[in-house]
């Protein structure tokens, strides 16, 4: 609430403009990370726009960009195909998902007041690129069918061994 008492006028012009540009970057790359979590696209397009306001009126600093992360889709993917399918309707994805928000929330909550941040520095660097780097490759892969007009399917990496 700091930021909105003490703003001033004169940032408006600019702020207007850093929204526009910010909306037209976070909009699509948000749906595309819903799509990637299996959800529907218009999901993305919500949590972008809400996660933008909230942070414009609680956050703690006014020049902090907030927006959809790459390596989140397909970690949440992951826990909705676990949890109810890959056939489950949209509607039990995004309730199942909004829960997922909520507790994974809760618990970030909790680890601050605990100050376990320091938690995260026990995380070598060539293992957080590594993740990222996989995340990556596992991102674009998922991609290939859509980009060139594909099909493609199967269980793993690597074939069935002979029997």
């Amino acid at each position: 609430m700091t930021a909105v008492r003490s703003y001033r006028v004169a940032w408006l012009p600019r702020d207007l403009m850093a929204g526009i540009v910010l909306t037209t970057l976070l909009v699509p790359q948000g749906m595309a990370y819903a799509e990637l979590a299996g959800l529907p696209p218009i999901t993305g397009l919500y949590t972008s726009m809400v996660c933008l306001l909230a942070y414009a009126v609680f956050g703690p600093s006014r020049v902090l960009v907030l927006g959809p992360d790459s390596s989140l889709g397909p970690m949440i993917a992951t826990v909705l195909v676990g949890a109810v399918g890959a056939t489950a309707l949209p509607a039990e994805k995004v309730g199942l998902a909004a829960t997922l928000s909520l507790m994974v929330g809760v618990m970030l909550l909790v680890a601050g007041f605990a100050k376990l941040g320091f938690l995260a520095d026990l995380l070598s660097h060539p293992t957080q690129v590594g993740y990222l780097n996989g995340l990556a490759l596992t991102i674009l892969i998922g991609q290939l069918p859509k980009l060139f007009g594909f099909s493609a399917g199967g269980d793993g990496l690597l074939g069935r061994p002979l029997s």
